[in-house]
């Protein structure tokens, strides 16, 4: 039985060792879906994973996706690194300040409420730009105060299946100093060959 066990949690103890952050992803996979794993060193792995991707999370991935893997990291109870902890918080920061910007640059009410309401919501880590939030807060009541924009027309109220010629453009004027033929045909219509 305990060989079993330990056949089943061999991969995930050499990409433990590794820390080998792709390794370890796919060993967990296997050794959840097999019943002989044990569930304890699935669990430091997951735990171990959280932190391994921590400072990959604060290179690539969006606001939404660094804010869950800060919480599983923090979650864990594994020692975390201080500076890499504050690294994530102040990449964070930034992010959330980026998507506040983001907010108060498309003038839509309802996205900059939630904005504001993500940005005032954050932990105490995370500081998000005060000058930012402040304009943000200022164009709420600016946004509430204008009436709600036209609703577009229904399609086919104008029709623009037909082109036709504007009136006052005389084509011969516009198109004959581009058309060197034009002038040709005029003259053999007169006789002149």
């Amino acid at each position: 039985q305990e060989a079993k066990v330990l056949l089943a949690t061999q991969p995930l103890r050499t990409a433990m060792e590794r820390r080998d952050v792709v390794g370890l992803r796919t060993a967990i996979a296997l050794a959840e879906g097999e019943a002989q794993a044990d569930e304890a060193i699935i669990e430091s792995a997951k735990a171990m994973l959280a932190i391994e991707t921590l400072p990959l999370s604060i290179k690539f991935d969006p606001l939404e996706l660094l804010r869950a893997n800060l919480a599983v990291a923090e979650g864990s109870g594994q020692t975390l690194d201080a500076a890499v902890v504050g690294m994530a918080r102040e990449r964070l920061g930034v992010l959330a300040t980026a998507e506040l910007e983001r907010a108060v640059l498309r003038r839509q009410l309802a996205p900059l409420q939630e904005a504001i309401a993500a940005a005032e919501g954050e932990d105490a880590g995370i500081i998000v730009d005060a000058a930012v939030l402040e304009r943000a807060r200022a164009l709420v009541p600016v946004l509430e105060a204008e009436p709600p924009t036209a609703e577009l027309a229904p399609v086919g109220t104008n029709g623009v299946d037909v082109l036709s010629y504007p009136a006052h453009i005389d084509s011969g004027v516009v198109f004959g100093p581009l058309m060197h033929c034009a002038a040709k045909t005029t003259t053999a219509i007169h006789g002149y060959e």
